[in-house]
């Protein structure tokens, strides 16, 4: 009779166990359905076309395909996962390798799901005359642009308003967004960087004469003579800097003349006041 009695009492508790921990199953299985569903929502909601990244743009590129282009360079997808470890990095590399980029300051979260990257473009100086190697070249190939540290930029590049370097030059071998293997050109193109703002006259050309870099049209006539500067690093940072001022002041009333009459400025030594 005991007998009986006790396996009854262990049927009963075993169903009782098996009713319990099926509970707990359930509401187990329940809560982790839920928590991947949340995390199913929240990774939808955190992919983002790249096309909408909020960003300046270089001169003569839509925002379309500007972006399509850092995309390109990056190796990046049409949508990014705003959750995905490295993003803000890999879209930092993506912008900062393209050849209209000199500098990506910082990519930041706008919102809960936009990024912006602030970047600084790399500001056109030189146009680069190419020697022709066979009767037909391209259009886009007879001219290089340059920027104020040497740097060539996409063929595509504005060159209205830019000096041409008076001396052909062949092909660079290096492709856009690298400097010019050339002195004459990193030379001329830093020099001319001391002339931000200045549309100079058409026709305008420089060259290097005797470590003397003369800038000039015939148009006006125009003409800027910049000598040698002092070997001392500081002293001829000062040079620079009082060159500027004299420019900028003789250019500012040559302006208000309408630019009737020539303008001739000459540093040809380090002493001028």
């Amino acid at each position: 009779m005991k007998n009986i009695v006790f396996s009854w009492l262990g049927f009963c508790f075993v169903i009782v166990v098996s009713f319990v921990s099926c509970g707990v199953l359930i509401h187990f299985l329940s809560k982790a359905d839920y928590s991947f569903n949340r995390l199913i929502v929240s990774r939808h909601n955190s992919l983002q076309l790249f096309a909408n990244i909020n960003c300046s743009l270089p001169p003569v590129l839509s925002k379309e395909e500007f972006l399509n282009e850092v995309r390109y360079l990056g190796n990046l997808k049409e949508e990014y996962d705003l959750l995905e470890e490295g993003i803000l990095a890999r879209i930092f590399n993506a912008f900062q390798v393209h050849p209209w980029v000199q500098k990506v300051v910082d990519v930041q979260r706008e919102g809960p799901q936009k990024i912006k990257v602030i970047l600084e473009f790399r500001t056109p100086a030189l146009v680069v005359p190419i020697t022709p190697i066979k009767d037909q070249i391209e259009a886009a190939d007879k001219f290089r642009v340059v920027d104020v540290n040497g740097v060539i930029l996409p063929k595509n590049a504005p060159q209205v308003g830019l000096p041409v370097l008076a001396l052909p030059l062949p092909f660079p071998t290096d492709k856009a967004g690298v400097q010019w293997k050339n002195e004459q050109v990193i030379s001329c193109a830093k020099i001319l960087g001391c002339f931000s703002g200045v549309v100079f006259p058409t026709g305008c050309l420089i060259e290097v004469k005797d470590d003397v870099v003369l800038i000039y049209s015939e148009i006006g006539p125009f003409k800027i003579v910049w000598g040698p500067l002092s070997k001392n690093e500081q002293i001829a940072n000062q040079e620079v800097d009082e060159r500027k001022t004299i420019f900028k002041t003789k250019y500012s009333a040559w302006k208000q003349t309408d630019m009737k009459d020539g303008f001739i400025i000459n540093f040809s030594n380090s002493t001028q006041k």
